[in-house]
């Protein structure tokens, strides 16, 4: 019995970039930590990396290849102690019984790490949520690549002109990297892998990207913007700044200078918002939402609760700006709110939380890319070779350089095709 006082229940809500980083350095520092109990919890058996999943859209590597079983991940070896995975969704979280509602029941915890990530946040227009498609997961990526052939093949038969135009017309409304990359890999498979199949309906093919502010990566410099903006355009791509989208139907867009676009395609990545259960619970919240923390990433009202990546609100070292909700962050915020808990647990003080922006890559087309590193701006061959190696060695050292080997080399494998343009352009199941 004395032993099952000693056992300390660590619950990890979410197997994203900061949930399974946290899992895995539990995981590893379990061997030296007598009485640590690891739990997971994610509706989904599987973990992908969200910056790769564009890359489904466009047909440049299969699903499967970017998505890692949680139960293989949290049995590879080089770590000691197990890892409970269970596959539910969240229902809620009592924080003062220290309970987790599950869809299989309740989980109790002492330390609890929400990490639930964001949903896409359409600002309270229904119709605008009911009319667009998102990039938020794995599905969502085949979904897109999906309605891109059905649009085509539709298109092809469609014998009415007005009808064909909303069908070739794709709109991606959102001026952040997600956008971009979203919309100039759009382009890529339209214009160099689809054109093979359907040439003559190519004249009739349009792709928008609409932001609302007045330039492009907002929270960038402002050359970053200058650059994406010029680098899409000559590829074909209309870019709409000031514009804001104010109705959304199965056929159209209408912006609020009351100018109509016909398109039978909308993906809304304009904004991401904190899930439905992280909103309802009792705690501090930053405009927008997110859970606002201490430099140790912890609940300040409610002790050995801790919440990262996308649901938390933390500002920088030094300044007034909030870490954003990136990978780059999550995947660093994981391992660090893990050891925090083990030196709790230890009697040990725990560590400020501490990251400072390196630079963003971001797609521009094949060769291609635009990029900021610290406080230098670039574009070009250069950049988009820089960004091709940086992303392949990202990629292949995710999570360690052994784990999901095979699918790694899978991926690797498809990009090299890929990028000559020999794309997947079948659905994808």
């Amino acid at each position: 019995m004395a032993v099952a006082e000693d056992k300390k229940r660590v619950l990890i809500l979410g197997a994203g970039a900061a949930g399974i980083g946290a899992a895995l350095e539990l995981k590893k520092a379990s061997a030296g930590t007598p009485g640590l109990e690891v739990t997971l919890v994610d509706q989904r058996d599987y973990h992908h990396p969200l910056p790769f999943i564009w890359h489904v859209v466009s047909g440049s590597v299969e699903p499967s290849h970017i998505s890692f079983p949680l139960h293989a991940l949290l049995r590879r070896r080089g770590a000691a102690g197990p890892v409970e995975f269970r596959q539910s969704r969240v229902q809620g979280i009592d924080v003062e019984r220290k309970v987790v509602s599950t869809d299989d029941g309740e989980l109790e915890w002492d330390y609890l790490l929400v990490a639930l990530g964001s949903t896409t946040n359409f600002f309270g227009m229904a119709e605008v949520e009911e009319n667009s498609l998102s990039l938020k997961s794995l599905r969502d990526a085949v979904s897109i690549h999906n309605h891109i052939l059905d649009n085509y093949e539709a298109a092809l038969r469609e014998g009415d002109e007005q009808r064909r135009r909303e069908l070739l017309t794709f709109v991606v409304v959102g001026g952040g990297p997600t956008g971009i990359e979203l919309v100039a890999a759009i382009q890529d498979f339209l214009r160099k892998a689809l054109i093979r199949n359907y040439p003559s309906l190519m004249p009739q093919t349009r792709v928008l990207l609409v932001e609302a502010q007045d330039a492009l990566l907002s929270g960038m410099k402002a050359k970053m913007s200058e650059l994406a903006i010029s680098r899409l355009r000559s590829r074909g791509i209309e870019v709409l700044l000031e514009t804001r989208i104010t109705k959304v139907w199965s056929g159209g867009i209408q912006t609020a200078d009351g100018q109509t676009i016909a398109t039978s395609t909308v993906i809304w990545v304009a904004g991401v918002k904190p899930v439905a259960v992280v909103e309802s619970l009792p705690f501090n919240k930053a405009k927008g939402g997110r859970i606002m923390v201490n430099q140790y990433l912890e609940v300040p009202e409610s002790p050995g609760v801790y919440v990262l990546g996308d649901c938390a609100y933390l500002l920088q070292e030094h300044g007034s700006v909030p870490y954003p909700p990136t990978q780059q962050v999550s995947e660093r915020q994981g391992p660090a709110c893990a050891r925090n808990i083990v030196r709790t647990m230890r009697g040990e003080g725990q560590r400020p939380f501490r990251y400072k922006f390196k630079g963003q890559l971001i797609y521009m087309g094949r060769n291609v890319a635009v990029v900021q590193l610290w406080n230098r701006v670039f574009d070009g061959f250069a950049a988009g070779l820089l960004r091709r190696f940086y992303y392949l060695w990202v990629f292949i050292s995710y999570l360690g350089l052994p784990t999901g080997f095979r699918r790694k080399l899978g991926a690797v494998r498809s990009w090299i095709p890929a990028y000559f343009y020999h794309r997947n352009t079948a659905h994808l199941e």
